[in-house]
């Protein structure tokens, strides 16, 4: 893709994040956010710019009538599901800070069993993905 699909891309995703964190009352515009709402937007844009970016890939090989192979619709599916799971990972840690009192176990023995629970799966899918567009 070009240089300048790709910027406006970036500037629809900023938008569509911003607007979907208001709606979902993540974050209200004109405060300043905190570690974890910065989080979740960064999150959120990595989300929505890439299912730009790859379903322009997928666009762009149609349109030039290239073949599109199983194992490359096979890793951006992959990556995908990993930027989820890096999502996921920390809605269930700040729902966690909010209910720790209910555990008998320190915080940070929740964040590790969180982190082998949603991001070594996630690091594992990268790993596969990463594998599977470099196979040739």
């Amino acid at each position: 893709m070009k240089k300048r699909t790709i910027l406006l891309l970036s500037i629809i995703s900023v938008i569509l994040t911003f607007v979907i964190a208001d709606i979902f009352s993540v974050y209200s515009f004109g405060t300043v956010p905190t570690v974890l709402t910065t989080l979740y937007l960064i999150c959120l844009f990595s989300i929505i710019e890439y299912i730009f970016i790859s379903s322009g890939y997928i666009f762009n090989k149609i349109y030039n009538k290239e073949k599109i192979f199983i194992k490359n619709i096979i890793g951006i599916i992959l990556l995908f599901v990993a930027l989820i799971l890096i999502f996921l990972y920390l809605i269930v840690v700040n729902v966690d800070y909010l209910h720790w009192y209910m555990y008998s176990s320190p915080f940070y023995i929740n964040v590790i069993v969180r982190s082998v629970e949603f991001l070594l799966p996630s690091l594992i899918l990268v790993g596969i993905s990463i594998f599977l567009f470099r196979k040739k």
